[in-house]
């Protein structure tokens, strides 16, 4: 490598042990070199992409709620599953062209199913996991002392651990929406590692209700207090603001919450509720309920909302009429694991996710990860088997079901000709041990390989 300009050895740095003396040049080369090195890695990530990849599985879930196949050969190509197969089909068999290329991954040994999906997310905090030397990550003053720079990179790192748990679509919940859209967007387009994510922006919430971070002398009217509504029309502009900055789904905060010590009881009123859904259809867009008693989510699901999370205070009328309404319950039991905390006090106080099996309510797979660290998100099954599921119900609460709610069923939640290729394996069977599902050895979003042999790639561009 030629002499690069400006080299020179310099005084000894003052943290530097024993006092050695710093050799500029020699560590401007060694940095030349590691990123020569990084350069080159990224050139081959994306050259040496296959145009078909067969993906031997040795058990096949296509369709969760219906019977596992074995010894099965899934067709993938520019992202999307071309066919499957009878057998380990070898690449002659495919009657390539001449300059068409192709590569087998091997999962013989593996039990292979569709990507799964989380409803209920936030990328931006993890529980009290938290940056180095510093706090924060969750609501109002424990976030205030990460920047948005601090915010960006700890959301991809969360992205990057949720791909590799196997989640390949998420819902995120509600963060700081120039953060967690340049995130979104970033991911999304291919330029990042990590889940394809559908985002909420801020919340739309009452004036000192759960989540208004603006503070005491906020404008509530304000841009960046743009989720926060009182009244009818305030309501509906909080909408098509969030709509309007690039939302793609409305989080309705119907309670207050645990977080910031808002309450459970209702803060809405109907007719607020009403003007927010209806409003968010007009403009193509679900709305997803935070709730917690019993009143706010009737007045909700009366108001027309497509999903409540969490629900714990939910009566079984209610219940009754989400089944009818086809209205998703998402029980994010994760979060109320804690002994004699007050949210798992609640919880156990009402059983709402034991009453909804019963009555037959459908059910969306959600954590809330981010009141916890990402890398749990998978305790979610066991806590809903442990709670009277069965391991073949939770799996298709996290495929089809959650699909269904994303509006994404024709493009995910089922392994199948024509939809995308989002598809995970592990070693165990999760139909009779739904606790492989928290070793993730493979995961392939869109076609792509993310993680094979339980290691995640570190790039993913195209």
């Amino acid at each position: 490598m030629s002499k690069l300009p400006g080299c020179k050895k310099s005084p000894a740095l003052f943290w530097s042990p024993n006092r050695v003396k710093f050799d500029s040049c020699k560590y401007l080369r060694s940095l030349a070199k590691i990123l020569s090195f990084f350069i080159i890695c990224l050139a081959l990530e994306s050259v040496h992409a296959a145009d078909f990849v067969l993906i031997h599985a040795g058990k096949l879930l296509a369709v969760p709620g219906q019977v596992s196949q074995s010894n099965k050969t899934i067709v993938v190509s520019q992202g999307r599953i071309v066919e499957i197969r009878d057998g380990f089909v070898a690449i002659d068999e495919l009657q390539l062209s001449d300059d068409e290329t192709a590569e087998t991954v091997d999962l013989r040994e593996s039990f292979v199913l569709p990507g799964l999906m989380d409803a209920h997310i936030h990328l931006m905090w993890s529980g009290r996991d938290h940056p180095p030397k510093k706090q924060g990550g969750g609501f109002t003053g424990q976030q205030s002392q990460l920047n948005n720079e601090d915010l960006t990179l700890w959301a991809l790192r969360h992205a990057r651990t949720t791909l590799a748990s196997g989640f390949t679509t998420v819902r995120e919940m509600a963060s700081e929406p120039k953060v967690m859209f340049a995130v979104r967007d970033w991911i999304n387009g291919g330029k990042f590692i990590g889940p394809r994510i559908l985002a909420a922006g801020q919340p739309v919430t009452a004036v000192g209700g759960h989540g208004d971070n603006a503070g005491a002398d906020g404008d509530p009217a304000g841009l960046d207090s743009s989720g926060l509504c009182d009244g009818l029309e305030s309501c509906r502009r909080a909408v098509r603001v969030q709509h309007k900055r690039g939302s793609d789904i409305i989080k309705m905060m119907s309670t207050g919450g645990w977080a910031d010590h808002t309450g459970t009881e209702q803060l809405f009123f109907y007719d607020e509720m009403e003007a927010t859904v209806n409003a968010a259809h007009q403009l193509g867009m679900a709305v997803a309920t935070h709730a917690y008693a019993g009143d706010a989510i009737a007045d909700a699901v009366r108001a027309g909302v497509d999903s409540v999370e969490h629900g714990f205070g939910v009566t079984d009328a209610t219940l009754k009429e989400m089944k009818k309404s086809n209205i998703y319950l998402v029980p994010t039991l994760s979060i109320a694991q804690r002994k004699n905390d007050g949210t798992t006090l609640y919880r156990d106080k009402y059983r709402a996710f034991e009453r909804a099996l019963d009555i037959g309510t459908p059910i969306a797979f959600g954590t809330d990860v981010g009141g916890i660290p990402h890398r749990y998100a998978a305790r979610e099954f066991v806590y809903m088997v442990n709670l009277g599921m069965s391991p073949e119900a939770a799996i298709v609460s996290a495929t089809i079901n959650t699909a269904k709610l994303f509006r994404l069923e024709n493009e995910v939640g089922t392994i199948e000709p024509g939809k995308l290729a989002d598809i995970i394996a592990v070693n165990g069977n999760p139909l009779e041990d739904i606790e492989s599902l928290q070793d993730i050895s493979f995961v392939m979003k869109s076609g792509r390989v993310a993680k094979q042999n339980g290691v995640l790639k570190n790039i993913f561009l195209k």
